[in-house]
This record gives C-alpha cells, sequence and structure tokens, in this order.
C-alpha cells in the first residue's frame, strides 16, 4: 500500500509540473507542449532581412541607401544589395557568401566570397573577395542585430548592424 501511494503521488507531482520550452511557433525549436516559455526559442536567418542600421567605424551609413536588403538562403549562403539615395549609375552593389550560425545562436561567421560592383559603365565583377566578418548576434524571428568580434578587414574598429525580416 506505501508503495501504491508513493506512486500515485510521483504520477501526480510529474504530471502537475509546468512544462517549460519554446512557446514561439516562428522558432526552429518550438515546443507545442510547452506551458511557460523558458528563453530557450532559436531562429533561422533563412529570409529577407531589409537593414534598419549598419555602422561601421560608428558612422551610420544605412541612411545614404534606398535599398539596403540580406537573403540568407537556407543552405548557408547569402547575398545582399545595396543601392545608393539619389542613384547616378554608380555604387550599386552586391555581395555574397556564406554564414555560420553557432549552436546556440549567439555568434554568427560571414564570409564574403564575391563583391560585383556597377561602376556606371556596367557590372564589374570583383571576383574573388574573401573577408571574413564574426559577429555577437541577437536573433528573433522579426529583428537581427549583431556587433562585431573580429574582422579579416583591418580597417574595421568596429561594427554594428541591424535588420528587420520582411519575408
Amino acid at each position: 500500500m506505501k508503495k501504491l501511494i508513493i506512486f500515485m503521488f510521483s504520477i501526480v507531482l510529474l504530471g502537475s509540473c509546468a512544462k517549460e520550452g519554446c512557446t514561439d511557433p516562428n522558432s526552429i525549436n518550438f515546443n507545442a507542449e510547452a506551458k511557460e516559455d523558458d528563453a530557450s526559442c532559436l531562429y533561422t536567418l533563412v529570409g529577407t532581412w531589409e537593414g534598419v542600421s549598419w555602422i561601421p567605424n560608428g558612422n551610420n551609413i544605412i541612411q545614404n541607401y534606398d535599398e539596403f536588403t540580406l537573403h540568407c538562403n537556407s543552405d548557408s549562403t547569402w547575398n545582399s544589395h545595396t543601392l545608393p539615395l539619389n542613384w547616378n549609375g554608380n555604387n550599386y552593389a552586391n555581395y555574397r557568401g556564406t554564414y555560420f550560425i553557432n549552436n546556440n545562436h549567439t555568434e554568427c561567421t560571414f564570409t564574403t566570397t564575391h563583391f560585383n560592383l556597377n561602376d556606371g559603365n556596367g557590372w564589374v565583377d570583383n571576383g574573388s573577395a574573401t573577408l571574413i566578418n564574426h559577429f555577437s548576434i541577437e536573433l528573433t524571428h522579426s529583428s537581427y542585430s549583431g556587433s562585431l568580434i573580429s574582422s579579416t578587414d583591418t580597417t574595421l574598429n568596429s561594427f554594428d548592424f541591424s535588420f528587420i525580416r520582411v519575408e
């Protein structure tokens, strides 16, 4: 009888515990059985992002662009497009490369493998332009921001950015 009471008490105790986990259905680790969010939600970069801020070396240059988008693909490749305000045929740029997010989604490395520039006379493929930037990041379903940890670009002392998801 004592074992039966202990067994029943254990079932009641375990059954009454609140299930914790990620409660955001937009996350990649959504738990439909979770009753309480435990801040464990992880999100993907896959999609299209629109630039809100782009601050290399303390100078926010995002206001200089009509278009500033980042497209992250499921195969860990990315490309971005920039279009300056009052474009006169110069400096429309496309970048592309690969990205890697660490397991807990707090750091991301972007490797730029190609840079193309429309210099007013048509597109110039500047070919391979391997550049590696490593960032600490904050990523939700609708926003993505980061700060530079390290870079192979010796001209960067700091680099902060933020994007919102548009697709």
